[in-house]
């Protein structure tokens, strides 16, 4: 029987049919089969725009330079341009097994790769890494995933996601750098938004949320006939004035407000992938940002102030008859606009500041004194953090390494790098890409050279880590517990995860008599224990404290989302009769070989 082939044109929109799938590669799949078929099928399966949507939902996030290579390399061929994507993602994900596989320094060397060849090119496969499914145990109940659980699922997880902080943080800091010799207006949008790139959130993402905002805002004015071609307001006073009330009304329909009471030094309202999103009450400083950056694109020249007490926004307009003005839109539910003559004045005096010296006040601040002055907002939120507040360890370190990181940048000021140093350990992947190949060049020629010295000891401490193993064999004391071991503190009653062994107390005299070792039973002569506990805090406990336990359902499901660094020390948890041990990563069984076997036995045989 002959199969008569159909027309060239009809295969072209039955392959159109196929659906752009973001998490899965089944519809590409056809299209690679139809490339090995005949001629006519091939030539269809090759046309480029039945290439493009597939493209744009895999690769949302990318390194616009290298797009553009790209496209010119490839004459802008939508399946060339794909699979060259696909080479990336898995030359990176080659890279990623490497770091997951491996310890010591040959990690921080291959996080420098990443970044430096494929930069945000990486993101999406990395993304897909740091969500891939994991083992049952950790799965909520009645939450089934089709996907194949990948060989180490847990720590690929967390190496990918510190993976993806590293490009993250790296482009953030060479970003700012730019500030430096070329702080424009423009690059507040950019400069602020990569504030969020500390919580591996790309800045691209923040823009646009700030794209979308802007459209919406347009909607609002048209449907209550508010004026939205510059042309028309932008030399009228008064409809300038109504411009800009308006954007504050559509901020406040949005569910914007202003931030009251405890809410008020929430950490979240300080970083813009939140206060966007979540946490839409929120201080001046981003409300005025928001604000800015919807005037701008609707036509208003717009610019923040460094007010003292709270940030304005500053409008001017290109006619000399207009006067410019100022916005409060922290206060605009009560008077947005105010008047150089009128208001500026009586708000200085509230604060205690001379209108003599009125001008620093009121003149069009810098991206720089923003982000310095967002800050310091930051480290008052993290000294006034509201009591019962819930924010996970992680986050705390998190916004303070962003707000150390300006402050290195624009201050060049000793104390903040030596706390950068301090940080690095939880942010590992950073040391190259963040700290030696973005932040040094900004810095002046002596606080390079300490960095410098920092990063390479830190490096070697990597290196020597990597060669230092803690076999039981060779003990002269016995260490009772394992590495795995899920237990309760005896004194303190909080849950940990131990990580690691000495066989006596490793801490140093003054830790050891602020911490009342010698006053223990076997005081310091006796195995501790480097654990992990529920929130992500780092402990050190001696043996006599600890105590087997076990997790409830609720617990296990929140490990990684308490404690992310979890997942770079463990795989996965068995529980027996009210005891519970994690099984090791590769990293932890290379460090502590006997311990997998030992932990094992003690959760069979049930010995205390």
């Amino acid at each position: 029987m002959t199969i008569r082939e159909l027309p060239f044109d009809l295969y072209v929109q039955i392959l159109e049919q196929l659906t752009p799938l973001t998490g899965s590669d089944e519809s590409i799949i056809v299209l690679i089969s139809c490339l090995k078929t005949n001629t006519l099928l091939r030539a269809a399966a090759s046309v480029s725009r039945l290439w493009e949507p597939h493209y744009r939902a895999r690769y949302t996030i990318c390194d616009p330079a290298k797009e553009q290579s790209r496209k010119r390399s490839t004459g802008g061929d939508w399946r060339l341009m794909y699979f060259e994507r696909r080479r990336i993602d898995l030359e990176t994900l080659e890279i990623l097994f490497k770091i997951v596989m491996e310890r010591g320094d040959g990690r921080l060397e291959r996080a420098r790769e990443v970044n430096t060849k494929f930069s945000f090119d990486a993101w999406n496969v990395l993304e897909m890494a740091a969500n891939c499914p994991l083992p049952d145990t950790f799965r909520e109940t009645g939450v089934s995933d089709r996907k194949p659980i990948p060989p180490h699922a847990v720590p690929l997880r967390f190496w990918a996601q510190m993976l993806l902080g590293a490009i993250a943080r790296s482009n953030a800091v060479c970003t700012w750098g730019k500030l430096i010799s070329n702080d424009t207006p423009q690059s507040l949008e950019l400069s602020f938004a990569c504030m969020s790139s500390f919580f591996v959130y790309p800045p691209m993402k923040v823009l646009s949320q700030l794209e979308e905002l802007a459209t919406l805002c347009k909607i609002y004015f048209i449907k209550h006939q508010i004026p939205v071609d510059p042309a028309e307001f932008t030399n009228d006073s008064a409809k300038l004035k109504l411009v800009c009330s308006s954007i504050c009304d559509f901020l406040w329909s949005c569910g914007f407000e202003a931030a009251d009471g405890e809410r008020f030094h929430m950490l979240q309202n300080r970083f813009p992938h939140l206060f966007l999103t979540t946490h839409q009450a929120t201080i001046p400083i981003s409300l005025v940002y928001i604000f800015v950056c919807i005037a701008r694109k609707m036509g208003v020249t717009a610019a923040p102030t460094d007010f003292p007490s709270r940030v304005l926004a500053v409008v001017s307009s290109p006619h000399p008859h207009v006067s410019e003005f100022f916005v409060d839109v922290f206060g605009s539910r009560t008077q947005a606009i105010l008047t150089l003559h009128d208001d500026i004045p009586r708000f200085l005096i509230q604060v205690g500041i001379h209108t003599n010296t009125i001008l620093p006040w009121i003149s069009s601040a810098s991206s720089t004194s923003m982000l310095l002055r967002a800050s310091r907002n930051v480290l008052a939120s993290v000294n006034n953090f509201p009591a019962g507040a819930a924010a996970p360890e992680v986050e705390l370190h998190t916004a303070i390494y962003a707000s150390l990181m300006i402050n290195a940048i624009f201050m060049n000021d000793r104390r903040y790098l030596l706390n950068i140093i301090k940080h690095i350990n939880r942010f590992l992947l950073d040391l190259l890409p963040v700290l030696v190949d973005s932040l040094t060049p900004l810095l002046h020629p002596y606080l390079q050279e300490q960095l410098t010295t920092h990063c390479n000891a830190i490096m070697e401490d990597e290196k020597e880590a990597a060669t230092t193993f803690h076999p039981r064999s060779a003990l002269t004391r016995e260490v009772k517990f394992f590495v795995g071991m899920v237990f309760k503190h005896a004194a303190h009653g909080y849950v940990g995860y131990v990580y690691g062994w000495d066989p006596s107390c490793a801490a140093d005299e003054d830790w050891i008599r602020e911490m009342g070792v010698d006053l223990l039973s076997r005081g310091r002569h006796q195995p501790f224990y480097h654990a992990l506990d529920q929130s992500g805090s780092l402990r050190y406990v001696a043996e006599d404290n600890i105590r087997a336990t076990f997790l409830e359902p609720a617990h296990v499901h929140r490990i990684f989302t308490d404690a992310p660094r979890a997942g770079m020390y463990f795989e996965d948890l068995t529980q027996v009769d009210g005891r519970a041990r994690f099984l090791l990563s590769p990293e932890l069984n290379a460090a502590y070989p006997d311990d997998e076997a030992f932990g094992d036995r003690w959760l069979r045989q049930g010995e205390d």
